[in-house]
């Protein structure tokens, strides 16, 4: 999968950022979790259980806030506990080269 290059390191995302896949990534499944291969950092990503359902998520692209929302209703966790790992899981993506910030929708 590739989708192009998309802005950002990561420091700029929050609530209402867009975010989606970027770079040059192959992904697959192995028992239920993302496995991520990065061609341009030469680098092999496991995403754990959490991490794969945010990947999954961003198929599309999606508001943080919307995507906040969405886990929130998948996990029992408090909603600011969510926002906040979240943005951060998202933020150390994002600082990797696997997600970035990209236009509005």
């Amino acid at each position: 999968m590739s989708t192009g290059k998309v802005g950002g390191s990561g420091e700029g995302i929050g609530l209402e950022s867009v975010v989606c896949w970027s770079g040059a990534l192959v992904a697959t499944e192995v028992n239920e979790e993302v496995v991520l291969l990065s061609m341009e950092r030469d680098r092999c990503y496991g995403l754990g259980v959490t991490g794969s359902d945010i990947w999954r998520r961003l198929r599309s692209p999606v508001r943080v806030s919307e995507l906040s929302s969405q886990l929130q209703q998948a996990y029992d966790s408090a909603p600011g506990q969510i926002e906040s790992d979240v943005v951060r899981t998202l933020r150390e993506f994002a600082a990797e080269g696997l997600v970035g910030v990209c236009p509005a929708r």
